[in-house]
């Protein structure tokens, strides 16, 4: 039996383009993974960015209650609108894997239905591409009115944190609050116009008692 003729250099293709594509790309996407992986676990390794008590945490100052505005009730639940003092420095909260801070001021309070309460008065966003990275506001009104799910606010020791989502680079999204919180006391009547507006007594029903029958 012969042997098959020698094949030709233009006959042996050893690696197609297609393949040689193939092969760039997943090497390409290959080193990014690695780089994004090297990139979210870096944090650790930054030092504590300008805060030596919290290392990659803002520094705040202080979150306070300055003015009540109103108590009141409507529809059924209280609503409390006042405004708040803010001194935050987030300088030491961004490095070079943060690409914005979600900033937000939660207020904390018990009542007797729920133990725990929770509600957004106010927020802000600060990107890393911002040249101010602090917050001062004094006597600033809140966004969002402090709100119950029933008449109950009257009374109520309140709390008040500075929390925030940091949105990163790559890595996944995280959310912590600051130590420094600030504490006050609603009042027992209702507020309205700077002038305080007792709290409105329920409505006894009376019951018509029928004749009985005998």
């Amino acid at each position: 039996s012969s042997l098959p003729p020698p094949s030709t250099p233009s006959q042996t293709k050893m690696h197609t383009v297609w393949i040689r594509l193939n092969a760039v790309v997943f090497f390409s996407l290959s080193v990014l993974l690695t780089l994004s992986l090297l990139c979210s676990f870096s944090p650790p390794f930054l030092g504590d960015n300008g805060n030596p008590d919290r290392p990659l945490h803002p520094i705040v100052s202080h979150v306070r209650m300055n003015t009540l505005r109103s108590l009141r009730a409507h529809g059924g639940v209280d609503r409390a609108l006042f405004s708040v003092d803010l001194k935050a420095d987030f300088n030491p909260a961004f490095h070079w894997n943060v690409k914005q801070l979600f900033v937000f001021v939660v207020a904390e309070f018990e009542t007797e239905k729920n133990p725990i309460n929770q509600v957004v008065l106010w927020d802000k966003i600060i990107e890393a591409t911002d040249s101010v990275k602090t917050i001062d506001v004094k006597d600033s009104v809140i966004k969002y009115s402090l709100i119950s799910q029933r008449s109950d606010l009257r009374n109520v020791d309140v709390t008040l944190k500075v929390c925030y989502d940091t949105m990163p680079i790559t890595s996944v999204m995280t959310m912590d609050c600051s130590e420094q919180v600030g504490r006050f006391t609603l009042p027992g009547d209702y507020v309205s116009g700077g002038e305080k507006k007792k709290a409105p007594k329920k409505k006894r029903k009376l019951a018509e008692e029928k004749p009985r029958m005998t």
